[in-house]
């Protein structure tokens, strides 16, 4: 008796899942840690087997056809249904042991999460977290217990929350100021040398009339989509660049060029409502709501204040002299 052969490689359909999630060839070939070419070779296997363009590329991305708008339905319904039967897997563990998988934006990894890690680690040794920078969107969805972006999730099936608010402002180093000195207004930025991040084009849309103007006008010095590696260059005195506020805490050599300028950016947690029900993965929901609390620390506030408020760093008023804001108790 023979076999119908396997119309579909599961494979494929996580790839074109990838590739329409994120918008473009290139960015799916990051999120899945495989080569550009490879994601366009097996998006044409797929489309080969289906018999039908799924999508069509042009300069904004890729686009869905009619029959690939139809696929993509039920590729969705597949990734649930497959992130279903791992939560259901992951419970049949230990409840209060074992991994819990973060997916993370970078900095935030870095420069607070990884900061807060010791009294959680000591409290919770039977725990393994995890924490994924290198993912986001709706794969980080797919791939992790909790998920922090700052983007609000449109997946239906998830429960998103406002964690807590991220202020960014202009940051540069002494040296920096020392040689080239502070820009005068929001429009002389251009006139200096600019530190830029990938993910800043995708939030510019909360940007100020003004600064999202600018942005667009800029000829970065440095573009890098590592927040690491880009706060470093400044620190280093490279360029100017806009940085959260609560780098002030944990980089307080940083000076604050004060030209007026606020960008607020909300962070969400993500997460499917049955994690609350293992016990692992609620520990971290709780601790992760602990450090980003806004009474404990003031950064994360949805309402803006100064860095000088609740740090030593110095700060350059662009707009004349004005007092230093009474610090916080």
């Amino acid at each position: 008796m023979s076999t119908k052969p396997q119309l579909f490689d599961w494979d494929d359909l996580r790839i074109f899942h990838a590739l329409v999630s994120s918008g473009s060839m290139s960015s799916a070939a990051r999120k899945l840690g495989i080569g550009q070419p490879t994601v366009s070779r097996r998006l044409e296997q797929l489309e080969t087997r289906i018999g039908a363009r799924l999508v069509t590329r042009g300069a904004e991305g890729v686009e869905l056809t009619a029959i690939g708008e139809r696929i993509w339905a039920q590729v969705q319904i597949m990734q649930s249904t497959a992130g279903d039967i791992e939560r259901i897997a992951h419970q049949a563990d230990r409840a209060d042991a074992g991994t819990v998988h973060l997916a993370a934006p970078e900095g935030v990894a870095g420069y607070w999460i990884a900061r807060q890690l010791p009294s959680f680690v000591e409290a919770n040794p039977a725990i393994n977290l995890e924490i994924n920078t290198r993912v986001d969107g709706e794969l980080a969805l797919d791939q992790s217990d909790i998920c922090l972006q700052m983007t609000e999730s449109k997946r239906m099936s998830h429960v998103a929350t406002e964690l807590g608010t991220l202020h960014y402002v202009p940051f540069a180093a002494r040296a920096y100021l020392d040689t080239y000195g502070a820009p005068k207004s929001v429009a002389d930025v251009l006139n200096h040398r600019i530190a830029d991040l990938v993910s800043y084009s995708a939030q510019q849309t909360h940007w100020p009339k003004e600064a999202s103007a600018i942005k667009q006008m800029m000829n970065p010095s440095l573009t890098t989509d590592n927040s690491l590696a880009l706060v470093e260059a400044v620190r280093a005195g490279t360029a100017i660049s806009m940085i959260p506020t609560y780098a002030a805490k944990v980089q307080p050599e940083l000076v604050h060029v004060d030209l007026g300028l606020e960008v607020p950016i909300t962070l969400w947690m993500v997460y499917h409502p049955d994690q609350r029900r293992v016990t692992r993965v609620r520990k971290v929901l709780d601790w992760l709501r602990e450090i980003f609390d806004g009474t404990r620390y003031p950064w994360f506030r949805k309402d803006y204040l100064p860095p000088s408020t609740f740090s030593d760093v110095d700060v350059v008023h662009v707009r004349g002299e004005r007092p230093r804001p009474k610090a916080l108790d």
